[in-house]
């Protein structure tokens, strides 16, 4: 970790809100009282920014690279609950927790430039701007409904039927066929509630069947019409 202080964080905090977001349509008096006391970081691959029940007095806000937060399973195993990107706010949500720690573990994937806003800031922002806690209580809200989604997913669908609509939806958002898979197998399992070795025998099951192609890192969709009519019954309407 590199602590950076420099004549032009002030600005550099500036733009990166403004593209927040949460934040981009604060006043600018707001703005520059959450950048007021916020500090400018860089973290390399694999680096912990922040532990399971470490203090929360700072929430991490992305300006470059990418940041995942992770639990381990009672096993040992690492389970990944969301992956960060440019200009994302990590851990806001945890803010408004009673017990004031970090929920999950925070790590950088590749080489990451973030800023750490203040805690305080945040809350004292919110607390005069109801238009920012009702934009606050509609991303909460949408998490919430993800995880109850999530959850009955998790209980009501096979392997295969998780696993094929989770490749529907990474080709969604990737808009290709050729998908980059920001997990690794174990990480997926765990993500999917499945046993690695079910994973690895699903994808070896279609890759013979000709429905994917599986080169290091990536999954090639050969047969999408296969992956849907499998997905089905596990996607939702809304």
């Amino acid at each position: 970790m590199t602590i950076v202080k420099t004549a032009l964080l002030e600005k550099k905090a500036y733009t990166a809100l403004r593209a927040t977001e949460l934040f981009g349509d604060l006043s600018d008096e707001e703005i520059m009282r959450l950048a007021a006391n916020c500090e400018h970081l860089h973290y390399q691959a694999g680096e912990i920014i922040r532990r399971e029940g470490e203090r929360l007095c700072h929430c991490p806000c992305i300006l470059s690279g990418q940041v995942e937060v992770f639990r381990h399973t009672w096993f040992g195993e690492e389970k990944i609950f969301g992956i960060f990107r440019r200009y994302d706010v990590v851990a806001i949500a945890a803010i408004f927790m009673p017990h004031n720690r970090y929920p999950m573990n925070v790590r950088a994937r590749g080489p990451v430039e973030l800023l750490l806003l203040g805690r305080n800031e945040i809350l004292g922002v919110c607390l005069g701007n109801p238009q920012l806690m009702q934009r606050l209580l509609v991303h909460f809200s949408s998490k919430l409904y993800e995880n109850i989604n999530h959850i009955d997913w998790l209980t009501s669908s096979s392997a295969e039927q998780r696993l094929a609509a989770w490749l529907i939806e990474l080709q969604c958002q990737q808009e290709s066929q050729q998908l980059h898979l920001p997990l690794s197998r174990a990480q997926l399992a765990a993500r999917l509630g499945i046993r690695y070795e079910t994973l690895s025998r699903l994808f070896s099951g279609w890759r013979r069947k000709g429905v994917i192609e599986i080169q290091p890192g990536l999954v090639i969709i050969r047969n999408g019409d296969y992956l849907l009519d499998i997905s089905a019954s596990a996607r939702r309407m809304f």
